[in-house]
């Protein structure tokens, strides 16, 4: 059988159906052919295979966060308790830390079941700072600088937490593409109605394919990771009405750009 495809599709989007034909005596007379496409029944294949893994990260995620925050609370009021009586060593080090769990539990829950958010008017420069500030010993740590520039700064409204979850996921895997140093520029400002935060780091970049399963759950590269970080990202900024752009080419970095409405 030679076959021909004149879009750029490979033979594996199509299935040839055969049918036989036989005579009145029962003699094979003929044996008629046709081509089906099934590009997307491949897709939505796909994405429900997507949808059972986030189903299933979800659950997941809801019994593991409870059973770290109970503790995570305890340790954190016996820490502040202590903090009274007596100076204690790393205080605020051991504290910020805590806090950085606590966000990371946050992560989970948010997988787990739609959070209640609190929207307000806030500024996008303000709680970038905040996120800079809880980073400030890793960068320092792993010889990156951060190079930020405002070109507009606008109010919008949106869950200060939530966002500050986003900015903080996006600084993380900017992070962790520069294991031996380098620079994260930060640029605030607004295109066609949306602020825009843009992070660009100037590590390897990303494969093609890499991109492509960007926010899958459990497609990771990376040896310690499980996919839900960009996916809990994309989750939040579309709660916001938003959405994420990623560009990237091999060794000259990758740039994340967060468009929420103002």
């Amino acid at each position: 059988l030679e076959l021909t495809l004149e879009r750029k599709e490979t033979v594996e989007h199509y299935i040839l159906d055969v049918v036989r034909v036989y005579d009145a005596k029962g003699t094979l007379a003929r044996v008629i052919g046709s081509l089906r496409n099934i590009t997307e029944m491949k897709k939505t294949e796909e994405v429900l295979r997507n949808t059972e893994k986030l189903v299933f990260a979800g659950e997941l995620a809801m019994s593991i966060a409870h059973e770290i925050r109970n503790p995570l609370t305890t340790i954190k009021g016996m820490l502040q308790h202590s903090n009274k009586s007596s100076q204690l060593l790393h205080y605020n080090l051991i504290m910020s830390e805590v806090e950085r769990m606590n966000l990371i539990v946050g992560e989970f829950l948010i997988l787990g079941k739609p959070q209640a958010v609190q929207f307000k008017m806030e500024r996008c420069s303000v709680i970038l700072q905040e996120v800079l500030n809880i980073f400030e010993f890793q960068l320092l740590r792993n010889h990156l600088s951060i190079e930020m520039e405002i070109k507009h700064d606008c109010e919008l409204e949106c869950d200060r937490n939530q966002i500050k979850q986003v900015f903080l996921n996006i600084l993380k895997n900017s992070m962790e593409a520069l294991p031996f140093g380098g620079c994260i520029t930060i640029e605030l400002n607004t295109s066609d109605g949306f602020q825009t935060v843009t992070f660009t780091d100037n590590g390897e970049g990303m494969s093609e394919e890499v991109l492509q399963n960007i926010g899958t759950p459990f497609r990771t590269t990376r040896t310690n990771g499980n996919g839900l970080g960009l996916m809990i990202v994309k989750k939040i900024v579309s709660a916001h009405r938003g959405h994420i752009g990623i560009t990237t080419e091999g060794g000259t970095g990758t740039a994340v750009t967060i468009y929420l409405p103002v």
